[in-house]
């Protein structure tokens, strides 16, 4: 008897907007968030600890915080899960020529992806408006050290009204230059605004975070709040 893999509604929706479109999936990321992408990942980086020797970097893309880790922690093991081959094959090819050897990157949904052993840090940058936290902390957090940290990031929609204006107008003129310059991302320039418009994954997470086990649950909001890291502490039941 054949099984039929069940496929989540927000993953559908990580498919459609990632598909075909890895190549150019460094500079739109950084030029259509006015370069904050490089600024939240700092900040990622800015809460880790300064000694780890596992790590498991989560929609690791094409390798851009997967590769900043390889080189905070040059002695540790650091692992990229994605569920994009393309984006995979960039960051194994990344990794290849610029002779990093402490990664290694699997192909698989985060809250399906099979792991060994314990991680000193888990992180993970725009991955959790597309997963189920349930499904995500009953899948990782066992491979948690206690006190370890898990920091994962991701759009919000602002809450201030100003913000949530300026924030509109922007998307609006991405939907009118942006597939002009980039088609391969139209999906997204026109579909997410109205998928964040109604996530609840701060909230999600974090009590998520805390039905699993997780302790000194922080939220931080960056840039008026259209962005959030989420972190917890691993801690033993």
């Amino acid at each position: 008897m054949s099984t039929t893999r069940t496929i989540l509604p927000r993953t559908q929706i990580a498919y459609r907007f990632f598909s075909g479109n890895a190549a150019s999936y460094e500079q739109v990321v950084n030029l259509f968030t006015l370069g904050g992408d490089c600024t939240w990942k700092r900040s990622i980086l800015d809460k880790l600890p300064a000694q780890a020797t596992q790590v498991l970097d989560l929609a690791c893309g094409t390798g851009i915080l997967t590769f900043s880790l390889a080189r905070r922690y040059p002695q540790a093991e650091i692992l990229g899960v994605d569920i994009m081959p393309e984006y995979l094959e960039i960051a194994r090819s990344k990794a290849r020529e610029e002779k990093i050897s402490n990664v290694q990157f699997i192909l698989e949904r985060a809250e399906e992806v099979v792991l060994e052993g314990m991680f000193d840090c888990i992180t993970g940058s725009y991955l959790p408006k597309y997963v189920d936290p349930q499904l995500l902390l009953r899948n990782i957090a066992p491979h948690l050290r206690s006190g370890g940290l898990l920091v994962l990031h991701d759009f919000t929609y602002p809450s201030n009204r100003l913000v949530a204006w300026v924030w509109e107008r922007y998307f609006q003129f991405l939907q009118a230059v942006g597939p002009r310059f980039f088609p391969e991302w139209r999906p997204v320039f026109f579909e997410l605004p109205g998928f964040l418009r109604t996530s609840n994954w701060v909230p999600e997470l974090c009590q998520a975070l805390e039905e699993h086990g997780l302790g000194q649950i922080e939220v931080e909001h960056l840039g008026w709040e259209t962005g959030a890291i989420v972190s917890g502490v691993g801690r033993r039941l």
